[in-house]
């Protein structure tokens, strides 16, 4: 079989070829899934900007808390106030486990 055959054949099987179009049922399934899921990002919206809004009044509050009484919290850290450098560390890990959770939220998947 030479070129000119084998093109003339693939021309012949393209132009004989009819895509088929889905199913209007599942065209129809396919709009609801995308509806709702729209739907369900519209509602969830105002949720996402209540708890970003609650983070950074977090954040700011514990800003304002500590520049309030930073005189007595360098009191504390003295060196024979050991203990307070696990609160430090588990205070810490708590800001970052909420920061992680607020980025990281299945909300917005």
């Amino acid at each position: 079989m030479n070129n000119s055959n084998f093109d003339a054949i693939l021309k012949q099987m393209a132009m004989e070829h009819r895509p088929q179009l889905p199913s209007p049922g599942l065209i129809w399934f396919r709009a609801q899934l995308l509806r709702k899921a729209q739907q369900k990002e519209c509602i969830e919206r105002p949720l996402m900007v209540m708890r970003g809004l609650a983070g950074f009044a977090g954040a700011v509050i514990l800003l304002v808390f500590v520049a309030a009484n930073w005189g007595q919290i360098q009191d504390f850290m003295s060196p024979r106030s050991w203990f307070l450098l696990p609160l430090l560390f588990l205070t810490l890990t708590s800001s970052l486990a909420y920061v992680t959770i607020l980025l990281w939220s299945p909300a917005k998947r």
